[in-house]
């Protein structure tokens, strides 16, 4: 009888997750005695499961035995899929689509009320006895103003329809991948990000890292918006140069921005954009519901099984280390 397949799950994973994999592999997991993976473990495993550790070309060339790669996520910008490519291991994920949509559009949305509506200020209002100078936390009814949607994917086009048919505002979108409008949303789709800029009151990002999306809103973009409108940035950091925003907030030119992601995470505690003001941070946390977990962990464990066991994942980010066997 052979051995069964090595699964090193380098960070925690749901339970369901687990289990799915204990029917058929041997797992390690080193984050439940509180520490990290080591060389000898790496070395040993047939699979691994990141979520945020990277997996460089020197962790694949650690790990001789290795087969697949999950990421359990939607990004895989912390894996060297060239490298991955180059040495035949395919690397899959869990797409938005079938894991995370609600849980990273209701993250977005919370982040745009609270910040609108000054919801930490508020709370510290009450607790420090300030009650008197409630007036000064005048908020934006969103009622009418106009959502401006750049990648108009199955998140975006969750958060519009939260937005539009929820809150009653206007959506304008810009998406070259995406040709017309969806059937049962109000949406305007406009030829050019800067159609978005200007007509933006609230700015939602929902694209991928890549080299095309690095720092897309940068100094001229953010100079482009409203004075009176806020950034909600809920997709990957290195969309926004933070320090442009950073001085852009300082000189009055937005009226806040609301973040769950940042260029380099954690940000360093002396970053400009954390003391920036009319700003609102959250920890990378918009995916991170019991729902939305459970179901990655299952999917990223199901697609490892199969790559371990001869079959073709239904979600690979390097899809050319099967074309030889097409």
């Amino acid at each position: 009888m052979s051995a069964k397949p090595v699964v090193l799950v380098a960070e925690p994973i749901a339970d369901v997750g687990l289990q799915f994999l204990a029917q058929c592999c041997e797992i390690i997991t080193p984050w439940k005695v509180g520490r990290a993976y080591n060389a000898e473990e790496l070395a040993r495993a047939n699979g691994i499961i990141i979520r945020l550790a990277k997996v460089t070309a020197s962790v694949m060339d650690a790990g001789p035995h290795l087969k697949v790669i999950g990421r359990h996520g939607v990004g895989v910008d912390n894996v060297d899929l060239k490298a991955a490519t180059q040495r035949g291991l395919p690397v899959v994920f869990t797409p938005s689509a079938l894991t995370m949509v609600n849980a990273v559009a209701e993250q977005t949305v919370q982040l745009m009320l609270a910040l609108g509506r000054h919801a930490v200020a508020e709370d510290q209002f009450v607790r420090q006895n300030r009650w008197a100078e409630r007036s000064s936390l005048l908020g934006v009814e969103f009622y009418q103003k106009t959502l401006g949607v750049i990648g108009l994917g199955a998140i975006g086009k969750k958060v519009a329809a939260i937005c539009q048919k929820g809150l009653g505002m206007k959506i304008v979108a810009y998406d070259p991948f995406v040709k017309a409008a969806p059937s049962d949303l109000e949406v305007t789709l406009v030829d050019s990000l800067l159609e978005v800029l200007q007509q933006a009151d609230v700015l939602t990002l929902h694209l991928p890292s890549t080299a095309e999306t690095a720092y897309l809103i940068g100094a001229k973009e953010l100079a482009a918006m409203k004075p009176t409108a806020m950034l909600i940035n809920a997709a990957r950091g290195s969309i926004v140069d933070s320090i442009a925003l950073a001085q852009a907030l300082q000189r009055g030119q937005l009226f806040g921005a609301a973040l769950d992601v940042f260029e380099e995470e954690p940000p360093a505690l002396d970053h400009p954009l954390l003391t920036a003001p009319r700003t609102l941070f959250s920890p990378h946390v918009a995916s991170m519901t019991g729902g939305s977990m459970a179901r990655m962990a299952e999917l990223v464990a199901r697609q490892v099984v199969q790559a371990l066991t001869g079959e073709r994942p239904s979600y690979v980010a390097n899809p050319d280390v099967y074309a030889s066997q097409a």
